[in-house]
Formats: structure tokens, sequence, C-alpha cells
């Protein structure tokens, strides 16, 4: 008995012992996550500090799951106009004081819009919305213009996707290329002329038959006077290709990326099973822009960057996040970063060059997706913001 007692009396003080240690132990862990907590929280405070100064000027979110941006003087008044996309509508606004403010919709049956650019290609008339959009697995692309607060359609069912490059000797030009029947692009891109009632292909465009109209620029890149490339690939690595076809560079890092979905399924496409293989899947492929950097006079080549919950293992699903902008450089071997805007929470749709009312200065707008619902348009979220680009590429 007394043999017992002495054994529990041993067993508490050990356990007692062992809930003091414990207890210690926990104190100090539990010091330690706090200060690390509080260290990670600030570095977390000082990036949100760093992205809100470093935003010239943003709108208030706005209830759309924004697919693509554009800007223009729509009207002719000396006043940039911005045009947004989402799946199924074309929205116009003009900047308010802290906010954009809608003033024209307009919604084309059951076409899914994929990409929208606004310029002047014709040389009379204001400049006009060029809209490519897809009726299941046909194009069906239209030209808008926007006349006494509203948007009419001019020009309908163009079996080309449409797209604006900025060709640094000639300005805006638009490009065509058709779907193909086995392939998503089928054949080589065209400049296509904008006849006022119609539009028609004219001649073929100088680019690699390999890269299509989507995600592409075009520059003197290694400032010689002679154009290359630069282009993102299937898989979302950036391309440097000659006129010629031959390649020239293949980026390591993931850059671009879009969750928009161009459509197979259509009277073009049959299949027993009705359905899209995970190798035949296309995404759209986002915006590239040049820009001359004068000093040295080359140009580079901007474009979009993510982070990747599924590090684009799905091929349908990408969970694209993180998003900002990214100027590179060519070095004559490689695509170099050599500034970048702040990192936002969500995807990056669109961007695209402009100003704000009552200044010249060169911003850079970015249409930043907040917020994903592709079942229920009205819970998305999205937002444009601007940023000095001059600020930018000199910091």
């Amino acid at each position: 008995m007394v043999n017992y007692r002495m054994i529990c009396c041993l067993s508490a003080v050990l356990l007692l012992s062992v809930v003091v240690a414990l207890e210690c132990f926990s104190q100090e862990l539990s010091s330690n996550v706090k200060y690390l907590g509080s260290a990670l929280v600030a570095s977390r405070d000082r990036e949100k500090t760093e992205v809100i100064s470093e935003t010239e000027w943003k709108s208030q979110e706005l209830t759309m799951l924004g697919v693509g941006l554009a800007m223009g003087d729509l009207d002719g008044d000396g006043k940039k106009e911005v045009v947004i996309i989402d799946p199924s509508t074309v929205y116009v606004f003009r900047f308010g004081k802290n906010e954009l403010i809608q003033v024209a919709e307009y919604s084309h049956g059951s076409l899914e819009l994929k990409n929208v650019d606004v310029a002047p290609i014709r040389k009379q008339g204001p400049e006009r919305i060029y809209v490519t959009g897809q009726n299941r697995g046909s194009v069906s692309s239209f030209v808008l213009e926007f006349r006494n607060n509203s948007l009419i359609p001019v020009i309908e069912n163009v079996p080309f996707f449409l797209h604006v490059i900025h060709y640094p000797t000639v300005g805006p030009i638009l490009l065509g290329q058709r779907k193909g029947l086995r392939k998503m692009y089928d054949g080589p891109i065209y400049r296509m002329e904008d006849k006022g009632n119609s539009l028609e292909p004219g001649e073929r465009f100088g680019v690699p038959l390999k890269v299509p109209i989507f995600g592409f620029a075009i520059g003197d890149l290694a400032g010689s006077r002679s154009p290359l490339v630069a282009a993102y690939d299937r898989n979302d690595n950036l391309r440097v290709y000659e006129p010629s076809g031959k390649r020239r560079f293949v980026s390591q890092e993931y850059y671009g990326g879009s969750d928009v979905l161009l459509r197979w399924e259509g009277p073009e496409v049959r299949k027993s099973d009705n359905r899209v293989d995970d190798q035949d899947a296309e995404f759209f492929r986002p915006r590239i822009l040049t820009y001359d950097s004068y000093s040295p006079p080359m140009h580079q080549i901007i474009v979009s960057y993510h982070s990747s919950k599924t590090r684009r293992i799905l091929s349908r699903t990408k969970m694209l996040e993180e998003g900002q902008i990214i100027g590179l450089r060519w070095n004559g071997e490689a695509l170099v970063e050599v500034w970048s805007t702040p990192k936002l929470q969500g995807m990056i749709s669109d961007f695209t060059f402009g100003t704000l009312p009552g200044s010249n200065d060169l911003k850079i707008f970015v249409l930043e997706r907040k917020k994903t619902d592709w079942l229920s348009f009205l819970r998305s979220r999205s937002q444009v913001r601007a940023y000095d680009f001059n600020s930018l590429i000199n910091k």
C-alpha cells in the first residue's frame, strides 16, 4: 500500500513538472509566434501601403466579371472614354472624380465576348470599338460606334478574330484571323480594312504562321532597326522570334495567363460525346504591348504576370492571382525584367495605355479581377487602376 502511495506521489510530481515545462514552452512559443506574426503583418502592411501609394488612380469596384479593357476618344471631344467587356456586354464609362461613370452598354444576343480594342483605323470618323465574339464555336465579331451616348452596331457577323496592335512605325493596325476546323487559329493573320460598313481582309501581316493573332507584339527589341516578335505560347511561356520564324528565346518563367476559354463546341466540330479534351482546350492569350524606351533606343515588352495555385498543371483551371505588369528588355539573348508594378491581390484581365482627364502624362491602366464567379456575374467584382508610367520605368 505504501509503495502504491509512493508511486502515485511520484507520478503526480512528474506530471506537474511536465505541465509546468509545457506551459513555459507554450508561453515562449506563443511569444515567438506573436513576434513572427507581427513581422508578417507589418510586411504585408508595408506592401499594401506601397500598392496604394503607387496607384495614381483607381475606380470603385465594378459589379462585373471584367474580361477586356480599352480606351479611346469615342465621341471626338478630345477626352478618353473607358471600354470594358464582360462575357456578354460592352460597357462605356467616363471618368468621374474618384469613379467611373457608366454612360452606355450593349449586349449582342448569345455571343460570348473575348477581346476588345479601340482605335482610329479609318481616316474619317470617330474611333471605333472592335469586339471579338463567339457563338458557341463559331467566330462572330462586330464593330460598335458611340453615338449620342449609345452604342450602335455598324458591322456585324465578322468571321474573324479581331485584334489591334500598335506597330512602331505605322501606329494602330487592325488584324484578323480565321478559326480553323482542326485548330483554333487557321492560316495567316491579315490586315483588316475598315470600309465603313464592312471589314475586309487585306494583305498578310508579316509574322510567323506559328504566332496566333492574340498575345503577341512586334518591335525593335534589339535597337538594331530589325523587328522581333514576342509572343505567349500555349503554355504561357514567352517566346521571341525573328519575322522569318526562327526562334531566339523561350522563357522558363510563366507570363500572361487567362481563364477565358475559346470555344471549340459548335457546328464545325463534331465529337461523339460533345466534349473537348484537355489537350484541345485553348485559352485566350492576353495582351502584350511595346514601348520605345529611347534611352537606349529599343522597344521594351510589357506583359502581365501571375501566381497560380495550380502552377498551370490543370489545363482547365489556372486559378490565377497576385497579378502585376512587368516591363522586359531584350539583352540579345533573353528577356530580362527592368520594372514592374506592385502586386495586386487579384487577377489582371487586361491593361492598356491612356491618360487621365486634365493630364497628358502617360498612364498604364490595369483591369483587375478581384472576385470571379462564372456562374453568377452579379457576384463578380472588378476594378480599374492607373499607374504613372514614367514613375514605373524610372524607379
